[in-house]
């Protein structure tokens, strides 16, 4: 190991931090310097699943020297994937523990109900936590709509159960209504027990109906809030014996609808098809915000069909799992990353208030998580309603 002064300096506070830290430190460096690059090691954020590593670089090293280089990074480490970042006057380099912890999902409920940050939303998102093990929440109401993608078990799944859990925690059912869509009758389906629950999806046939519906519920809702007010927040507030529900339809493995839907109007002559599904959905997410009907659409397979420039302009909130390479990365975030990805929870995301993309953990929701919510979220409610 080289001990000349210049050295002692790029390693910082090295010898307040532990031995598995000070050495991660110290082969960073090394590897960074065998790459052209010389940064000087200033701090490390511990978080539940990474440890975010900040280096200054010297005024004479170029970027382009160090970013790209997560695979050499990862090697020299001996860890599964690093992610390097740039931040104001710095890098980040974030590297996964060996102990890495369970966020667990009643631990940040209990969080979600005493949050004032939470309890200020409309329809608050339980996010899981940052890297740096912080709890992290999402008002839906301002997105106004969610496209999540992920490979199988990169926590896709758990986080859409998390989603539709913590708000129908702060929701009653007489102020909020899921509409589910699994034509695979998977993971959706575990809810059906859940008073929140207007509609169970399981085929193209009935999801064009109710998308149909939707439509015209929205052009309702709009011509009676005409004049008077501008969404339904606005209506809710000066009309509270007349309030309106928000409504979430939640689509399952987006992909595969699509392409039965394609099918079956393939097997149609020209003049008897239906307005397709894809347009349906674009058309509901470019005039639903107002009137209170958000839409969360999940697929494994994000293709540029899938997942197009209609698509991002409607679902400016999204969220990327490890996916399989990072053109399907590009394809969600318009950046690669989510290809480094660790799996189970760990994800990419950005919102309609944010185009930066950033680092976040879901909590593990069990079978046994689920069913407590469907059984209690009354109580649940309740307790919720104290702390308001």
């Amino acid at each position: 190991m080289i001990q000349s002064p210049e050295y002692k300096k790029l390693l910082g506070p090295l010898e307040t931090y532990p031995s598995e830290i000070q050495l991660q430190i110290i082969c960073m460096i090394q590897k960074m310097a065998s790459l052209g690059f010389v940064a000087t090691f200033t701090y490390v954020e511990e978080g539940p699943i990474v440890r975010t590593y900040y280096f200054e670089p010297s005024t004479t090293s170029p970027l382009a020297k160090i970013l790209g280089k997560e695979d050499d990074l990862a090697l020299a480490l001996s860890v599964e994937a690093v992610i390097i970042a740039r931040e104001l006057g710095c890098i980040t380099i974030a590297v996964p523990r060996s102990d890495r912890q369970l966020i667990k999902f009643d631990q940040s409920l209990h969080k979600l109900l005493t949050s004032p940050i939470a309890r200020a939303m409309t329809l608050p998102i339980l996010m899981g936590k940052t890297p740096q093990g912080e709890e992290l929440y999402l008002d839906l109401a301002e997105q106004p709509h969610l496209l999540i993608a992920g490979a199988t078990n990169s926590g896709k799944s758990i986080f859409t159960s998390q989603l539709i859990c913590s708000l129908a925690l702060i929701h009653s059912p007489s102020t909020l209504k899921f509409i589910l869509v699994d034509t695979k009758q998977l993971d959706l389906t575990l809810f059906n027990g859940l008073p929140h629950i207007g509609d169970v999806i399981q085929n193209i046939h009935d999801l064009r109906e109710k998308l149909d519906s939707l439509l015209n519920t929205v052009r309702e809702r709009t011509q009676l809030m005409s004049g008077l007010c501008r969404n339904i927040k606005e209506w809710n507030a000066q009309n509270p014996d007349s309030k309106m529900d928000y409504k979430v339809l939640v689509i399952d493995e987006f992909a595969d609808v699509l392409d039965s839907d394609t099918e079956y109007l393939s097997t149609l002559t020209p003049k008897m098809r239906p307005i397709s599904i894809d347009k349906l959905v674009k058309r509901l997410a470019q005039i639903s915000r107002a009137a209170g009907i958000h839409l969360v659409v999940a697929t494994q397979r994000p293709s540029v069909k899938v997942v197009g420039g209609d698509t991002k302009t409607n679902f400016p909130a999204r969220i990327a799992f490890k996916l399989p390479s990072m053109q399907d990365s590009r394809v969600v975030l318009d950046e690669n990353g989510a290809e480094r990805l660790l799996g189970k929870g760990d994800y990419l995301y950005k919102t309609a208030t944010s185009e930066s993309v950033k680092r976040a953990h879901s909590a593990y929701v069990s079978i046994n998580d689920i069913a407590i919510i469907i059984t209690q979220s009354d109580a649940l409610r309740r307790q919720y309603e104290a702390f308001s």
